[in-house]
């Protein structure tokens, strides 16, 4: 029976490659070996396995498994649902609890007849198989049970070594696995995985940054993923003045897949914002979907609304005569004397400053300010009391934020000379 089983599997297996059926090896994200009491060696993945066609086993990001296992003596096991219809029991398909790491269901040797069903069952009463999420790449562990023909299948060999001495325990010596030998030379083979859980991200609220010198919003998030030492591979982030989030015009951003690990990304805001840029006075939605290093994928996760600035912000200057001051001489500063200094209105059109809070300051502070002006003067007289370099920037407050000037250096020559009229 197992060569009349086998010549078919032959067959099948040129009909399945003629169809385009075989999956490519390197797109699968299952590899390696397990080994069956009676037909000997499967192989999950070609790579991995040998031979000229590619073939492999894959779990999706839904935890369900597909594709083709192999082995020399039955051919073709299949994990696809298409080939599970009519399974003896539960949903016919091979899954994997995302959570536990536990694997249900059924596989099928296609090479099944002659009243041998072909049946693999992934999980029964007294054995299971599962994923250990703690390992990386993830191992497979435990047993499954193909029936007479195929009989139990082991996925890794250290579980049929719990006490690491290079002998298998079998039975009452291995009650977690007692379907394994007892004394034997341990071999070294498992079924390994880089299948990873859909990760997340706990995204923070949206903070204006920059916007006296480049004005952006800044978005950050947390990265977060079950599986441990997985990375951020990749982000996307969509900013959408209607919330549905179905397309993108001016004043609206979409980052598109960026395959990066960094977990902020900074939005220009603009007067007259073009795509990929945001405008001021303007109430905003936003998401954010991530991607783990292996490709795993998050569901879209959904910010807290936000609004942008009201308008610009100012853009604080100024001068001073004269030019080149002495030690002991009241220098007038002008910030609003011809508008040296910008502000914007809630169109964004340039106003004057004056009326709003200023804030000046020197360093080093040896100064001395005119009767009726201080450092809160839109335009102050300053006495500077020695002889060296100063520096000053000047502070204004509107109605929606605070910008600080470029500090400007100011030096401070020798006191004029003082003199005497004499009568001739």
């Amino acid at each position: 029976m197992k060569k009349i089983i086998f010549l078919f599997s032959i067959f099948l297996f040129f009909e399945m490659i003629s169809a385009g059926q075989v999956q490519a090896g390197t797109d699968d994200n299952v590899w390696g070996w397990a080994w069956s009491e009676n037909i000997g060696w499967i192989s999950f993945n070609s790579t991995t396995g040998g031979g000229s066609v590619d073939y492999g086993v894959n779990i999706g990001t839904d935890g369900v498994f597909s594709g083709y296992a192999w082995s020399e003596n039955i051919g073709w096991i299949s994990f696809n649902e298409a080939d599970l219809v009519g399974c003896p029991s539960g949903t016919c398909q091979a899954k994997i609890n995302l959570t536990s790491g536990e694997v249900s269901g059924w596989a099928r040797a296609l090479s099944h007849g002659d009243s041998w069903d072909g049946w693999i069952h992934l999980r029964g009463s007294s054995y299971r198989v599962s994923i250990d999420f703690s390992t990386s790449p993830k191992d497979f562990e435990g047993w499954a049970w193909g029936g007479d023909v195929i009989g139990w299948i082991s996925f890794n060999s250290e579980n049929c070594d719990p006490d690491n001495d290079g002998l298998t325990e079998g039975g009452a010596n291995n009650p977690n696995y007692p379907q394994c030998p007892d004394g034997q030379q341990i071999a070294d083979y498992k079924v390994q995985t880089t299948f990873s859980r859909p990760p997340t991200a706990t995204l923070f609220p949206v903070e204006p940054k920059n916007y006296c010198t480049n004005p952006v919003q800044y978005f950050s998030w947390q990265f977060q993923d079950p599986d441990p030492g997985d990375t951020q591979g990749a982000y996307q982030l969509q900013v959408d003045k209607e919330g549905d989030f179905l397309s993108f015009g001016l004043g609206e951003f979409d980052s598109g897949k960026v395959y990066s690990s960094i977990q902020n990304i900074q939005v220009v805001v603009a007067k007259n914002p073009g795509s990929n840029q945001l405008g001021y006075n303007t109430h905003y939605y936003w998401r954010l979907k991530v991607w783990d290093e292996y490709g795993a994928a998050s569901d879209w996760i959904y910010g807290s609304a936000f609004d942008t600035e009201i308008h610009m912000y100012p853009d604080p200057d100024f001068t001073w005569i004269p030019s080149l001051p002495s030690q002991g001489e009241f220098v007038q500063f002008c910030s609003t004397c011809n508008d040296e200094s910008t502000c914007y209105d809630i169109n964004n059109k340039e106003i004057s400053c004056s009326g709003k809070n200023f804030l000046w300051s020197f360093s080093p502070d040896t100064v001395e300010y005119a009767t009726g002006t201080s450092p809160t003067s839109e335009n102050p007289r300053v006495k500077f009391l020695s002889q060296e370099s100063y520096t000053a920037t000047l502070q204004i407050t509107d109605d929606v934020g605070t910008c600080t000037s470029l500090p400007k250096e100011i030096g401070v020559t020798l006191p004029l000379p003082e003199w005497e009229e004499i009568s001739p």
